[in-house]
């Protein structure tokens, strides 16, 4: 059963106030004034309030009552019920002559707050039992019992939907979580972490597979949205779509290895997707693990002799051209000549050539690996 507090009572005077132009008190179910017109009130007695709710029924006071009992004035005094309960009284004040007819409305309106305050408690009730819900999901199946599926049957939450953890991250959290409440469908899922605001986000499947283009374009237009319309610079990642229940903390967690990988490899981008990091993101688990050592340090050996990042600067042109020894030279504005000398150079400080393509492995991985590394 809901509470009748200071807050709400005064809440409760504030709006029947409007109704009548007389003084409204509110009294709890000890007969003390908790909400009131008259500030000075608060937190006194109020006799005609215990006689209320020791009759169970509407109690009058004239002026002769009034000198007689203590911390009342004229006025009338009807109980406030709730679910059948008394679990307040809301006095008038005034000649009971003058402001009799109003009571009933009073009281109604009284109980209507009630009412509503209710409604909203058990709205922000279920909203926080739902984020609490996807944030299990998205911990993963350890996680997932019997009570996890039963409060999520009470809500309504179909885990058959297929959907996709979209992770936004930004400095203003919960300007971006309300901005972006309303942009969702009716099956998405949304929920405010520490660091991040996910989406999960609903998808369309054509023949039991993905396409991901809608959802980079989507992204891509969350993206515009947000910095044009809101003001909120943000950063945007996703994963895989995986059918099944536990397939989504594997997404999430690619999502935000993702992040972390894209917005030190491209920091100029706003939008990152998962299995255009693939590479990237298991040199950053593997390193995390302490497997990154048969790489090779050949990254290190060139940033060692290669004060103003030429060297490294080619090979990710050689990389990004593969090998196109014209658009190298036009990319980097550079005579063939020094493109050679260059890649002689990459040969004498690490022992592998770019242009063979096992060693051109080697190098490419050890180079992001070390651009990853460098940039925490």
């Amino acid at each position: 059963m809901i509470y009748l507090n200071k807050s709400l009572a005064q809440e409760i005077v504030n709006r029947t106030m409007k109704i009548i132009n007389r003084n409204i008190n509110v009294m709890n179910d000890k007969g003390i004034i908790i909400g009131s017109g008259d500030q000075s009130r608060i937190d006194s007695v109020h006799e005609g309030a215990l006689r209320v709710i020791e009759k169970q029924c509407e109690y009058e006071i004239n002026r002769d009552d009034s000198e007689n009992l203590q911390g009342v004035k004229e006025g009338v005094n009807l109980p406030i019920k709730f679910r059948g309960n008394i679990i307040g009284v809301i006095g008038i004040t005034g000649h009971p002559d003058e402001i009799r007819s109003f009571g009933e409305l009073v009281k109604m309106a009284a109980e209507m707050i009630l009412q509503q305050a209710e409604l909203t408690e058990e709205i922000q009730w279920d909203e926080r039992l739902k984020e609490e819900l996807i944030i299990q999901l998205l911990n993963g199946k350890e996680e997932l019992d019997s009570l996890y599926f039963d409060r999520i049957h009470r809500l309504k939450i179909d885990l058959t939907i297929p959907r996709v953890p979209i992770i936004f991250t930004t400095e203003n959290r919960p300007k971006l979580y309300k901005a972006m409440k309303v942009k969702l469908d009716e099956q998405d899922l949304i929920v405010m972490m520490s660091g991040h605001v996910i989406i999960l986000k609903t998808i369309t499947l054509k023949d039991q597979k993905w396409d991901h283009g809608a959802l980079l374009k989507k992204m891509d237009q969350w993206a515009s949205f947000l910095k044009k319309d809101k003001g909120i610079l943000c950063r945007i990642s996703a994963g895989q779509y995986y059918p099944s229940v536990e397939g989504v903390s594997k997404a999430y967690r690619q999502a935000e290895l993702t992040l972390e990988v894209g917005s030190r490899l491209d920091p100029d981008k706003k939008v990152y997707f998962y299995d255009d990091y693939k590479l990237p993101v298991f040199l950053a688990q593997a390193e995390s693990l302490g497997l990154g050592e048969w790489i090779g340090p050949y990254y290190e050996q060139l940033q060692k002799h290669d004060k103003k990042g030429e060297l490294i600067q080619t090979l990710l042109a050689y990389l990004e051209e593969n090998g196109d020894i014209n658009a190298i030279t036009s990319k980097l504005y550079i005579h063939r000549n020094t493109l050679r000398y260059r890649l002689d150079k990459i040969v004498e400080l690490t022992g592998k050539d770019p242009r063979r393509v096992k060693d051109l492995i080697y190098l490419y991985l050890s180079v992001t690996k070390g651009r990853i590394k460098s940039s925490s």
